[in-house]
């Protein structure tokens, strides 16, 4: 069967977040990537309409003025060697520019710093001020040469008005018409930004209105997929609260309602077994406790007991006889104990006492007990023949088995609230195995222990404690192999309450 893929609502809201958010953005960045052309290149025409009118205020008249001095000898022009010329030492000194450094700067200037677009009007005037650059540096040196040499003042005039004044010119004249093309290029530029903005705002808000639409529809969509599942989950919950115990939530296209539906499902499956259970285990308590009346008056401990009498009788024992009979005595006043489920904690020490010192008698030579109950608990209640069968279980499967006897201590202590009891031997102990499939056994798991006879004591006792005291109990049993077992029982406020049946 091919399986359905549904769409969480993670991926939902992704979709409606790529589908506004993805087109926006994209159309933003291209707006500002214009913004950003339109800057670049209008920073890149103010750089060098910068660098040219440097040149077009200054530069004509520094070298008609240095060019002067030179023809007219009052500079000499082998001075420039060293950059260039202070006229005068007062605060109204001149400075006089070294020709050839000012023709390399504008050189530089032109040719490198400026950009330029080839085969532009702006170009073509950068060529020109280039090749004006070239013919000044020719009349320049020639005028500096012949000021060395006497009576060429004639032909240096020549120079500087011929050459010099009209080169300057020719250069003021191409800056002038490289500013205008640039100024004109300056003013194209902002038509072509203008009229990209236009049709940038017009596809913005075009495409703003598509999003809103698609994003409207989308939202609508998602809404309508959570809250019509959750409604449906409402109203189903309703029904299982009422008592509907067949109902069961429906399934959907929203992934995580999905997850909340078979959560639901499974604990509306969970309490419809629970409740089972729960008829199960009551079927199962009055059982156990029909076979723990069995089992209080279990008749082969009767009769060992009695034979056990008889045979100290028979030895003169009457001592030992009437001890035996009054521990006997004690014992089924305690089982008995007026049919109540609940006694004192004194009570069940007093019925574990009577019932270790009758087996001290039958088993003197393996058996040997010490009890400590904390006094501060002895007037607790607790449940019935709980730790008597676990007593049972160390001596019948500890003790009993182990070469040599052995010793169960019992201990009996507060902690917290609660009212922990400790049973332990030094017998057999169990293997891990064993004790594995033990604990499962007690936990109501299926264990291979089920079909072997014995231990029903000990499982008796975890029944009843876990249909009395619930969560409030705990049994925990550790052990290891020919070392011993500790049996720990843990009990809290019962379900049925304390002191009942008191």
């Amino acid at each position: 069967m091919k399986k359905t893929y549904r769409l969480t609502l993670k991926m939902r809201l992704s979709l409606l977040l790529f589908v506004t958010a993805i087109p926006l953005t994209v159309m933003m960045l291209g707006i500002l990537n214009m913004i950003q052309e339109y800057s670049d290149s209008y920073n890149r025409i103010m750089s060098n309409l910068k660098v040219a009118n440097e040149y077009n205020i200054k530069f004509k008249e520094d070298m008609e003025y240095s060019m002067y001095r030179v023809m007219i000898g009052l500079i000499d022009a082998s001075q420039f060697e060293n950059g260039d010329i202070m006229e005068g030492s007062t605060e109204y000194a001149t400075v006089v520019k070294n020709p050839i450094n000012m023709i390399e700067s504008a050189r530089y200037s032109f040719g490198k710093v400026i950009e330029r677009i080839p085969g532009t009007d702006s170009d073509i005037k950068i060529k020109g001020i280039l090749s004006c650059l070239d013919a000044l540096e020719t009349a320049v040196n020639r005028m500096i040469d012949n000021s060395a040499v006497p009576g060429t003042y004639g032909e240096s005039e020549a120079i500087w008005e011929n050459d010099i004044k009209g080169l300057c010119s020719m250069i003021q004249e191409y800056i002038t018409q490289y500013t205008y093309y640039e100024l004109v290029k300056m003013e194209e530029l902002q038509k072509q930004m203008e009229e990209q903005v236009r049709q940038s705002v017009r596809s913005f808000m075009a495409l703003l209105v598509g999003v809103l639409a698609v994003g409207f529809g989308l939202s609508t969509m998602i809404t309508k997929s959570v809250t019509t599942p959750i409604n449906s989950l409402r109203q189903t919950a309703e029904r299982l609260g009422a008592g509907d115990l067949e109902i069961r939530a429906k399934m959907y296209d929203l992934e995580e309602i999905n997850v909340l539906a078979r959560t639901f499902n499974t604990m509306s499956d969970e309490i419809a077994g629970l409740m089972e259970k729960t008829k199960e285990e009551q079927k199962n308590l009055r059982e156990a406790e029909l076979k723990l009346h069995q089992e209080q008056i279990n008749p082969h401990f009767l009769y060992n007991t009695l034979d056990s009498i008889v045979w100290l009788a028979e030895g003169g024992n009457n001592q030992q006889v009437v001890e035996m009979t009054t521990d006997l005595s004690d014992f089924f006043r305690t089982v008995l104990s007026g049919g109540n489920d609940f006694i004192t904690v004194a009570e069940e020490e007093s019925h574990i006492r009577s019932y270790l010192k009758i087996q001290k008698i039958r088993y003197e030579d393996i058996l040997d007990y010490h009890m400590e109950i904390d006094p501060e608990i002895e007037e607790q209640v607790i449940l019935k023949m709980t730790l008597q069968p676990i007593v049972e279980n160390a001596l019948y499967h500890g003790i009993k088995n182990k070469r040599g006897g052995g010793k169960i201590t019992i201990r009996g202590y507060g902690n917290g609230g609660d009212m922990v009891f400790e049973v332990v031997d030094n017998g057999i102990g169990m293997d891990e195995s064993t004790l594995e499939e033990l604990r499962k056994k007690l936990r109501g798991e299926k264990s291979r222990l089920d079909s072997k006879k014995g231990g029903f004591g000990l499982n008796n006792v975890a029944q009843r404690i876990r249909m009395y005291y619930g969560g409030h109990s705990d049994i925990v049993i550790t052990s290891k192999e020919n070392e011993g077992t500790c049996v720990r029982v843990c009990l809290g406020r019962s379900k049925e309450g304390n002191g009942k049946d008191l």
